[in-house]
C-alpha cells in the first residue's frame, strides 16, 4: 500500500472533486485529525494511530512543494458550509484555505451552490497523473485505472470545472462560510 501511494504522490499533476470533504492537499491537522476520528467512530474502528496519521498526511504535502507537480481541487460550497466539525476546526480550516489557495502551482475552485452546472454532483474523486483515478465510497476505495474509465472522469473534472468559481470569487465564497461561523 505505501508503494502505491509514493507512487501516486509523485505524479506530477493531481485533480481533485469533492462534494463532502476538503481534500487532503490543503487540509489542517485538526480537521484531519477530526476526518480520522469520525471515520473510525463510523466504522466501529479502534484505530490507535491517528496522530501517525494526521503526521503522514501532512509529511505528504511535500509533494507539492517543489514546484514541478501541479494540484487543481474542485469543491462544492457546502463542504464549506457542512457543519461536520466543531466550530474551531472548521474555522481554521476555512481560514487555511485562503492561505493555501494561493500556492502558485494549487488551483481552488468552488461550485456555487446557486451556479448552473452542466455535470451533477457525484463521488468524491482523485485524479494522479493520467494513470490513476481513486473513487472514495463509504464501504472502500477504488482504484482505477483503465484508460477509458479515467477518461470519463477527466470529463467529469472538467466539466465541474466549468461550474467553479476562483480567485477573488471563491475567497468570497470562503469569507461568507467564515462569517457564518463566527
Amino acid at each position: 500500500m505505501q508503494d502505491l501511494a509514493l507512487k501516486l504522490f509523485s505524479e506530477p499533476q493531481y485533480r481533485f472533486y469533492s462534494s463532502n470533504l476538503v481534500p487532503w492537499p490543503l487540509q489542517v491537522p485538526s480537521y484531519m485529525r477530526a476526518i480520522m476520528l469520525r471515520f473510525n467512530d463510523f466504522h466501529q474502528s479502534a484505530a490507535s494511530d491517528v496522530e501517525e496519521a494526521v503526521q503522514v498526511r501532512v509529511a505528504r504535502r511535500r509533494f507539492l512543494k517543489d514546484g514541478s507537480r501541479s494540484c487543481a481541487l474542485i469543491i462544492e460550497e457546502s463542504v464549506l458550509r457542512n457543519r461536520l466539525f466543531d466550530d474551531d476546526t472548521s474555522l481554521d480550516q476555512l481560514r487555511y484555505l485562503l492561505v493555501g489557495m494561493r500556492q502558485p502551482n494549487v488551483s481552488l475552485g468552488i461550485i456555487p451552490s446557486e451556479a448552473r452546472r452542466i455535470q451533477r454532483l457525484t463521488e468524491t474523486f482523485h485524479i494522479y497523473g493520467e494513470n490513476t483515478v481513486s473513487i472514495e465510497l463509504t464501504s472502500a476505495i477504488i482504484t482505477i485505472t483503465q484508460p477509458w474509465e479515467i477518461a470519463l472522469y477527466v470529463r467529469c473534472f472538467n466539466r465541474l470545472a466549468g461550474s467553479a468559481v476562483y480567485g477573488v470569487a471563491a475567497e468570497e465564497i470562503i469569507h461568507a462560510a467564515i462569517e457564518a461561523l463566527e
